[in-house]
């Protein structure tokens, strides 16, 4: 079932329309710089379950005439225009409560239902009071095992759960049949208490803006991990705002989506941690790493990925290490510990002259060129007249290799240029370099759920 939001001429936001597909049942993060509409779509999305949120939450003077929401969710479609009458957007035709229901959100201070829930707590405390001196509660293990995980802590060792008037509440006694209540505790910790009674009570969406308020960055880490499971364990999708790197380390490329406004008009695209980190916040960084043996090597790789793979999701980096053996040992290095990144986002390529060597072959994530090397191929290619055949090259006595000698020659001559070099190459072993552009384009790409 997919849900659609489009956006017309709401404040700074002329035209944005955003989709999730509810049949997913996964987590959704939302980043991007300040002012580009995040909390606008976050407010319109609740203004489908609470017609007022707009009206309620903005100034009027974020509408104009044409102002306009179309929320589609499956096979029904709302519209919510500007009435002139209320200075706000209307809904002609009434939403059914099921539909309401399959959406609920959580806004940051000071609009959050989790703010409002304090007043509920405060009038239900006799019977709190009642229920905890009578012993008349029970123990919810999974709100306590979420919370300790978080926090990597014991306190909630001793929650319990009380119903009132068919509401649940938690607090945690303590002697002398005092207790502390959900709403005592710290913000964070009443917050994720809020979080999961929205979990449990089984919405098929639910949307948190500003998630990262009040908790700290290994409680962050730790909460997208959970979060995961819920949506797998009561069959819901959670999607939720957030300017916290704790949090956008922790998602998976399928789960991180990056928010532009040019000129009002608001676009979201599925993003990388790093690409992110680097706009955002204009740190540099990498998500996936090439190893592989020089510059000639390294020059190209950058010529194949740049003609071939032109459009890669990942940020990447290719490293010359130096000798194939040298390049394996660092990729068996980097598995152990890690320096670069995880093992599947580091792979290696070496010449094919390379494949011959056991170590090299039975190496996990190492790939090799469908030649020898560069400069072996066209040199081999150049005896057999098919490569400058027209070029007379003298062998002479040097220290270096005769293939080295002829590639610096033509190239010192400008009979050819390495680009020139490399789409001979490309073309006279076609069918290899379509075999390896495939490795290549796999592992730059978005990294599957």
């Amino acid at each position: 079932m997919l849900l659609s939001v489009e956006l017309k001429n709401i404040q700074h936001v002329k035209n944005m329309t955003f989709s999730l597909d509810l049949n997913q049942n996964k987590l959704t993060c939302l980043v991007g710089k300040n002012g580009v509409g995040k909390t606008t779509l976050i407010k319109s999305i609740l203004n489908f379950r609470s017609a007022d949120t707009l009206s309620k939450t903005t100034s009027s003077g974020i509408f104009k005439t044409d102002s306009e929401v179309v929320y589609k969710l499956g096979t029904d479609e709302f519209v919510f225009s500007y009435d002139r009458s209320i200075n706000s957007l209307n809904c002609k035709s009434a939403i059914p409560d099921n539909i309401k229901n399959t959406i609920d959100v959580e806004l940051p201070m000071p609009f959050g239902q989790r703010f409002n829930h304090f007043q509920s707590i405060s009038t239900a405390d006799k019977d709190i009071r009642t229920a905890i001196i009578l012993g008349q509660h029970t123990r919810p293990a999974e709100l306590i095992e979420f919370l300790s995980d978080i926090y990597s802590s014991n306190k909630f060792e001793n929650l319990v759960e009380i119903k009132v008037k068919n509401v649940k509440y938690y607090c945690i006694p303590l002697d002398g049949d005092r207790y502390v209540r959900e709403d005592h505790l710290s913000s964070g910790e009443f917050f994720l208490i809020s979080l999961y009674r929205k979990i449990t009570n089984r919405c098929k969406l639910i949307v948190i803006d500003e998630i990262d308020i009040s908790l700290d960055a290994a409680a962050q880490a730790h909460l997208i991990r959970r979060l995961r499971t819920f949506c797998d364990a009561y069959r819901v999708n959670i999607f939720c705002t957030t300017h916290s790197l704790a949090i956008m380390r922790t998602l998976k490329d399928s789960e991180l989506f990056y928010m532009t406004n040019t000129d009002g008009n608001g676009d979201v695209i599925p993003a990388s941690y790093n690409y992110i980190k680097s706009i955002m916040f204009g740190f540099t960084g990498w998500d996936k790493y090439i190893l592989t043996e020089d510059e000639m090597l390294k020059n190209f790789l950058k010529f194949i990925i740049t003609k071939y793979c032109p459009t890669n999701f990942s940020r990447y980096k290719i490293i010359s290490i130096g000798g194939g053996s040298n390049v394996t040992t660092l990729l068996k290095l980097n598995s152990k510990e890690k320096f670069l990144s995880q093992p599947d986002n580091v792979i290696s390529i070496l010449d094919g002259d390379q494949e011959i060597f056991k170590y090299n072959k039975k190496c996990p994530g190492t790939h090799f060129l469908p030649f020898e090397s560069v400069e072996k191929r066209i040199y081999s290619d150049h005896r057999l007249a098919k490569f400058l055949p027209d070029f007379v090259h003298t062998e002479k006595f040097n220290t270096k290799k005769p293939d080295k000698i002829f590639y610096e020659e033509i190239i010192d001559k400008q009979l050819i240029t390495d680009i020139e070099i490399f789409e001979y190459l490309c073309k006279e072993t076609e069918q290899g370099i379509i075999r390896l552009i495939e490795i290549i384009s796999k592992f730059l790409a978005q990294r599957p759920n």
